[in-house]
């Protein structure tokens, strides 16, 4: 597969207004570095041809070509093997996210490349762990007519495809359900059990999973125990939204498509015969200065932290996973830069859905009471009283009600009283 230089370097325009998050902060942008190799090389070629995501593609295509791989080549750091297995969580409005385009697209290469594994081992529904270990299960019985044999999954590869993600969340709020600590364990690797009188077991599954979700739902869905707990820095929050209008659609012609699907199925299969992996000394050199970065705590312990935490390991994955799509058994320095391209696009995304923090723990209460009253507002007898419980002082209330008046967004009102007027904070009307 070979491409025109003008169209690698093709990306979608920028909107006229960028959009911003809530805090104001700018949409993330994609890094050229990230788009190295065949992943970038199919994403650029898509491109033109949908009104997809270029970040969701690229993403969903790492997630699913790692699944495609297998479990056996890795990078072993701190007796841990770091594979192919990085998940991606899709973050889109409902109307114009394009995150089912986004794998519809990669899709139909995938199924050039390898379809019995796209008719087979593509599937969603996640509801329990049972559910989830039953697509990958072990053998159980020896003696095939008898009523407890089962001869199990020999292939332990899985791409779980979740278009409703939320539904995920909320399953694994309920009680008594073990999904969520499952779906963990799947991405830390090795051995899957229930704790049931007849256990379900799967031996070193290699699970890769694509959710898709709105950054509303992620914020109600996600409470601060699952932040903590581990479930959302297993995934790499990707931000999409549509990258162009197209409509009378796309014309990605079928030798394109059949090329790429040649030149992915060669890399995957050279992929499965590789074992242990290391580092070129460039990239090996340029890891050791990476990772003090990702070490470092500049994220402070909010959510964003909380999403973040596995900085170093998930670069790890995504080196591993853009070498071996690179045709290589070895991490070289591209393979890494584009890795790190890729984890800086995923924290900007954390941070834009997750990063509404002030780091100011009173005045984002304040900011949520008004945020919650709606067009009414709040006065300020709400603010001492029902806010902070008349636990502030009032030289405290003023600070905190000029700091949310700075951060824009916000208003004072008055309502005349035959006494003295009572005054109040609310959310600016857009006009």
């Amino acid at each position: 597969m070979s491409l025109d230089p003008t169209v690698r370097l093709l990306m979608p325009p920028e909107p006229e207004e960028p959009e911003r998050s809530e805090s104001g902060r700018p949409w993330p942008t994609l890094p050229p570095a990230a788009l190295h190799g065949t992943p970038g090389e199919i994403v650029q070629a898509i491109l033109p041809h949908t009104e997809a995501d270029p970040a969701a593609m690229l993403f969903t295509l790492y997630t699913a070509a790692g699944a495609m791989i297998g479990a056996r080549p890795h990078v072993l750091t701190g007796g841990v093997e770091h594979g192919a297995r990085v998940w991606t969580l899709v973050i889109g409005r409902t109307a114009g996210g394009m995150k089912g385009t986004s794998f519809a697209e990669v899709r139909r290469v995938l199924k050039e490349a390898d379809p019995e594994f796209c008719g087979e081992k593509i599937m969603g529904g996640l509801s329990s762990a049972e559910g989830l270990i039953q697509q990958v299960r072990d053998g159980a019985g020896d003696d095939p007519d008898g009523s407890d044999f089962d001869e199990g999954v020999p292939d332990k590869r899985l791409l779980v495809m979740e278009s409703e993600f939320a539904s995920v969340l909320a399953q694994g709020k309920r009680k008594g359900n073990t999904l969520l600590p499952t779906i963990r364990q799947a991405w830390d690797g090795g051995t899957l059990r229930t704790m049931t009188m007849r256990p379900k077991v799967a031996t070193d599954p290699h699970i890769g999973i694509v959710g898709h979700i709105t950054p509303t739902e992620l914020r109600a869905k996600l409470n601060e125990a699952e932040r903590a707990g581990g479930t959302m820095n297993r995934y790499l929050p990707v931000l999409s939204r549509r990258s162009k209008l197209l409509p009378d659609g796309g014309d990605l012609g079928d030798d394109e498509l059949r090329s790429m699907g040649a030149t992915l199925r060669a890399a995957l299969d050279k992929a499965r015969h590789i074992g242990r992996m290391t580092r070129t000394p460039a990239a090996a050199k340029h890891w050791r200065a990476l990772y003090a970065r990702l070490a470092a705590d500049h994220a402070g312990d909010g959510p964003v932290a909380q999403v973040v935490a596995r900085a170093a390991p998930q670069v790890l994955r995504l080196s591993v996973t853009a070498a071996l799509l690179d045709g290589s058994d070895r991490i070289d320095l591209p393979h890494l830069q584009a890795a790190e391209a890729m984890w800086s696009y995923a924290e900007d995304s954390a941070w834009w859905v997750f990063g509404n923090s002030s780091g100011n723990p009173d005045l984002d209460r304040l900011k949520a009471f008004v945020d919650a009253a709606g067009d009414a507002g709040v006065s300020r007898t709400g603010v001492v009283a029902e806010c902070f419980g008349r636990n502030r002082t009032k030289a405290q209330i003023d600070s905190l009600w000029a700091d949310l008046l700075t951060l824009g967004g916000y208003e004072e009102w008055r309502k005349p009283t035959a006494g003295r007027a009572v005054v109040g904070l609310r959310r600016r009307k857009a006009k």
